[in-house]
């Protein structure tokens, strides 16, 4: 005669057997959520090393020079990303020929 744990154990393999799609699923969404990402994150770095920036009016921004500080109001020489005296990230910068503010490609939204 079979024993209630073999029942159950039954119940469980029927059970993961409905469930299996499921699980397949989930894991095919979280696998392209990732490559998703990677690819966004690719495409930041691009940025994040490229020499210029360009503004929404198409004006090129250097990515390396003398920047204003938002966070300790110094005047570094260095990349745009990050201060180079306290090391507070920016998020945007302001453009050298029209004044628009440009927004960091790079920065998470």
């Amino acid at each position: 005669m079979n024993s209630p744990t073999q029942r159950l154990t039954a119940w469980r393999l029927l059970l993961n057997i409905v469930l299996s799609p499921f699980f397949a699923a989930y894991g095919l969404v979280t696998l392209a959520r990732g490559a998703w990402g990677l690819v966004g994150q690719v495409a930041r770095a691009r940025s994040a090393l490229a020499t210029t920036l360009l503004c929404p009016n198409g004006h090129p921004n250097p990515t390396a020079g003398r920047f204003a500080c938002a966070h300790c109001h110094a005047s570094y020489h260095g990349w745009v990303g990050r201060c180079a005296l306290c090391g507070a990230g920016a998020g945007w910068i302001e453009c050298d020929r029209c004044g628009v503010g440009i927004r960091l490609p790079w920065v998470s939204r």
